[in-house]
């Protein structure tokens, strides 16, 4: 049900949902990565350093795709606990978010300042990484719109017509 301060944004044009239960599982996936291949890092480096100094490729990349892994597992993991039920919602003249306990409305002149930093590749729409939005509101909040979100490449591009200080 619409608040007054959301139909004020003019008519309502469509929902984006974000799928959560595809974020965790995404989140699962690349903790799991992570520690495997920090498990595989280990005693590669500590051959790297007693006997086989030639292994010191094979330990750096083991170790940066373990720190890639968690590094992007764990914020993922904190987004499912915190996130329920998220879901933007596309109006005329602006957007608004909504998450369980909470909901925002964002009109267009609110925003500040939106960069997209996401991975369009195989990788990237696998990861939830295709679209990854940041969007700082007015006063001083921030809204992250990320690949989980259907149509988020639809969404981040209306939002980036929006607002002319949109970057990509």
């Amino acid at each position: 049900m619409a608040t007054d301060a959301e139909r004020a944004l003019g008519t309502f044009l469509r929902n984006h949902p974000t799928d959560n239960g595809r974020r965790g599982w995404v989140a699962v996936v690349e903790i799991l990565v992570g520690v495997a291949l920090a498990a595989i890092a280990v005693p590669v480096t500590i051959t790297v350093f007693t006997d086989e100094p030639d292994g010191s490729t094979l330990a750096g990349l083991l170790w940066g795709g373990a720190l890639i892994g968690i590094c992007f597992g764990l914020p993922n993991g904190l987004r499912v606990t915190t996130r329920h039920g998220e879901l933007f919602v596309l109006r005329q003249d602006g957007l608004v978010y909504r998450r369980t306990g909470e909901t925002r409305v964002v009109p267009w002149t609110a925003i500040r300042r939106s960069a997209d930093h996401g991975m369009n590749n195989a990788l990237g729409r696998l990861m939830g990484r295709d679209v990854h939005m940041s969007i700082r509101v007015e006063g001083g909040g921030k809204l992250l719109l990320t690949g989980f979100t259907q149509d988020a490449a639809g969404l981040a591009a209306t939002i980036r017509a929006a607002c002319p200080q949109s970057r990509r």
